[in-house]
């Protein structure tokens, strides 16, 4: 089809151009592919994303000049918004091949993942030029069983930081296990009553919104998106705690420290993320140093209306917290992960100390948690004359993983 010029119409050009764009999407998978990957789970991923690019190639190259406008416009949109989402999802699994990433944490957080999220699900870890450690959940369209947990490219090979991993897997884990819609009702009936107990943050915003009845409505809804969305962080901390126990506590520590900055509606203070920690700590018997959090500062909202909203919210999450944390702790030991043990943590310290790795078969979490105690022990081990030993413990601390896991492996066959 021609336009009125002679020339191509638009719409057979824009066909070609979206022809063109998934062409060279599929080009680069196949580019990919060729990477050597570590571990098995970032190439099947990209043989789903392949998959599923070339049923839409076929649904592209099905459609003929005499095609609608809005057949051609819809496919259009489809290959623009599966380009714009993915590239990023490619861009991450090269990174999983980079061989500054720690490859030994694969199969302990991947049993993790088995085990506390679903048996069938997969697990790709990689370096990002992001801050702090962040997941895209098992909810991708194209990826729905799998788990990618990113960490910031500088501490790839840090093996003191995979605690926080289990913080981005809980972010699986909650969606797997349906707590949002578990812990629905029981947070509407605690919005409910917060409203009634705090008449001047909830006339504050409904003042701000309007004076009829859509603004009280207007007010929950808001209030429920930002009650949901910490709750389901601060089920990520326990998550990662119950899991890693002290060590979690001092990777948060680590890059979260001291607190302050400003907060978004759907994350907990950074004061109360802090005492939720430390109350969950208490009842799995683990009593962090005094000092850990004592000059933590608390998080500020962007705007005073903002300040009204985070205000209620936080009241409904305090209501739902103690159910929250039993679910969570339940949930972990009904799978049968249970939290670092002192006596496998004293001997793998034993062990570092002597600058040996650990030769028994600890556990990921007792091993990142002895490494933890040891560097806390030596001052933190940061001048320039430490950073040999600090390589070492790193070192060490990957050779544990890997007896581990030798050991695992042995006693699975015998």
């Amino acid at each position: 089809m021609t336009s009125t010029s002679g020339l191509p119409s638009a719409k057979t050009l824009r066909l070609a151009s979206a022809r063109r764009r998934l062409r060279a999407f599929i080009d680069q998978i196949a580019e990919l592919g060729t990477s050597d990957f570590a571990h098995l789970d970032g190439k099947d991923a990209l043989t789903f994303i392949k998959g599923y690019s070339l049923e839409l190639r076929e649904v592209l190259e099905r459609l003929t000049p005499e095609a609608s406008e809005a057949s051609v416009n819809e496919a259009c949109a489809q290959t623009s918004l599966m380009v714009s989402r993915y590239t990023d999802i490619l861009g991450f699994i090269l990174r999983s091949t980079n061989v500054r990433n720690a490859f030994e944490m694969h199969f302990p957080l991947k049993r993790l993942v088995e085990t506390a999220v679903s048996p069938d699900a997969r697990l790709i870890m990689s370096s990002e030029w992001k801050f702090v450690p962040f997941t895209y959940p098992m909810t991708l369209d194209w990826l729905p069983g799998f788990a990618l947990v990113g960490g910031p490219a500088p501490e790839s090979d840090n093996v003191l930081i995979v605690p926080l991993a289990g913080h981005e897997i809980g972010h699986s884990a909650w969606r797997s296990k349906q707590l949002k819609d578990q812990l629905m009702a029981d947070l509407v009936a605690a919005i409910a009553q917060t409203l009634d107990d705090m008449p001047a943050e909830t006339s504050l915003v409904s003042n701000e919104l309007g004076v009829d009845g859509v603004a009280l409505a207007k007010l929950r809804d808001a209030v429920l998106r930002s009650a949901i969305k910490q709750l389901e962080e601060i089920f990520c901390d326990l998550f990662g705690l119950f899991i890693f126990g002290r060590s979690f506590l001092y990777a948060y520590e680590y890059f979260l420290a001291p607190g302050w900055g400003m907060r978004s509606a759907y994350y907990p203070s950074s004061l109360d993320r802090v005492r939720y920690l430390i109350e969950a700590a208490e009842k799995l018997g683990i009593a962090p140093e005094a000092d850990l959090f004592e000059a933590w500062g608390d998080s500020i909202p962007l705007k005073f209306a903002d300040g009204a909203v985070i205000r209620l919210a936080d009241a409904a999450v305090a209501k739902i917290y103690p159910a929250l944390r039993a679910i969570t702790f339940n949930i972990l030991a009904d799978h049968g992960i249970t939290p670092p043990t002192a006596d496998a943590t004293d001997r793998v310290l034993a062990s570092l100390r002597q600058h040996v790795p650990d030769g028994e078969g600890a556990t990921l979490p007792e091993i990142v948690t002895a490494g933890w105690l040891l560097l806390r022990e030596r001052g933190g081990l940061s001048l320039d004359q430490d950073i040999a030993e600090y390589k070492i413990l790193n070192e060490l601390m990957l050779k544990s993983v890997e007896v581990s896991e030798f050991k695992l492996r042995v006693e699975a066959h015998a």
